[in-house]
């Protein structure tokens, strides 16, 4: 009996660090669904011909999916994942596509609000019998709405990109002949050199620590440089690139509370609906 009681604390000891580890130390599949998660757009649309962004993660983790499924994310997200999953293959990006929002011709809807499951986001506003909109900022253009609409008054326009540019690494490095005058000229003695280094590479934690978000874009950085490079120009353009990601990041998080919460309603109420049956066929039949 001692023995059999040593055994069983033994393994429920053993069950506990075994719990604990994987806790601390998730398994490595997960880590990498998680960090192909975060480079998803999050827009849920089902494009890549899986549920939403975290079942095409997981296809892609467990190497059952190709980089290229996804219209929302286009070139940038193709490079990114291949950069994570296949650093040391060399791809072609597809055509960037255009992005897309849905639009109601309000005069033509009836109110039927067959849309508003459909959308994973819930960027659809409208009650049965009342006129239907969509909300602008929070709409993906996945096309999910289009078909469910029953009289075509559903169309998807394309949104006009905002693409900003910063000169290729070539145009960086040509003329600089490294002679430190912009950083003397700084009036907040900011780094310009190393910045521009910075930019080039694409470190971003460098670009950071430099402090590129103090510049003031006075330009004299660029009046102080003998092979004319456009400094403020560069600068300006890195500061917008990094508002951008906060903003994409900011969005991303948004749209998937909202497909969480698109997701438990719809299952709430596909069980409300199930109980309301089993309710009325009880009712039918009192024999049971």
């Amino acid at each position: 009996m001692t023995a059999a009681i040593v055994i069983a604390t033994l393994l429920f000891l053993l069950g506990v660090i075994a719990w604990g580890l994987k806790q601390k130390y998730p398994h490595n599949e997960d880590r990498v669904v998680t960090a192909i998660d975060a480079l998803l757009p999050q827009t849920q649309c089902a494009q890549c011909g899986y549920p939403g962004c975290r079942p095409y993660a997981q296809a892609l983790a467990r190497s059952e999916a190709a980089t290229n499924l996804c219209p929302p994310g286009g070139s940038a997200l193709f490079t990114a994942l291949n950069d994570l999953l296949h650093p040391d293959t060399a791809v072609k990006p597809p055509s960037q596509t255009a992005s897309l929002m849905a639009v109601i011709e309000e005069t033509a809807c009836i109110g039927c609000a067959l849309c508003l499951p459909p959308c994973p986001v819930d960027a659809i506003v409208g009650a049965a019998g009342q006129m239907h909109t969509v909300i602008e900022a929070q709409c993906t253009g996945c096309e999910l709405c289009v078909p469910a609409c029953p009289v075509d008054c559903i169309s998807l326009v394309e949104v006009p990109s905002q693409i900003i540019e910063i000169p290729s690494s070539d145009d960086l490095a040509l003329g600089c002949i490294a002679c430190g005058q912009c950083d003397d000229s700084c009036p907040l003695d900011l780094p310009a050199q190393s910045l521009v280094s910075a930019v080039q590479n694409k470190d971003q934690l460098l670009v950071n620590n430099l402090g590129v978000n103090r510049c003031i874009e006075c330009g004299l950085c660029d009046k102080a440089c003998p092979s004319s490079i456009p400094l403020a120009e560069i600068f300006a353009a890195e500061k917008r690139q990094q508002l951008r990601r906060v903003e994409d990041a900011t969005t991303k998080a948004l749209l998937k509370a909202r497909y969480a919460t698109h997701t438990d309603r719809l299952g709430k109420a596909a069980s409300e609906q199930s109980d309301r049956r089993a309710d009325r066929l009880k009712g039918s039949r009192p024999w049971q």
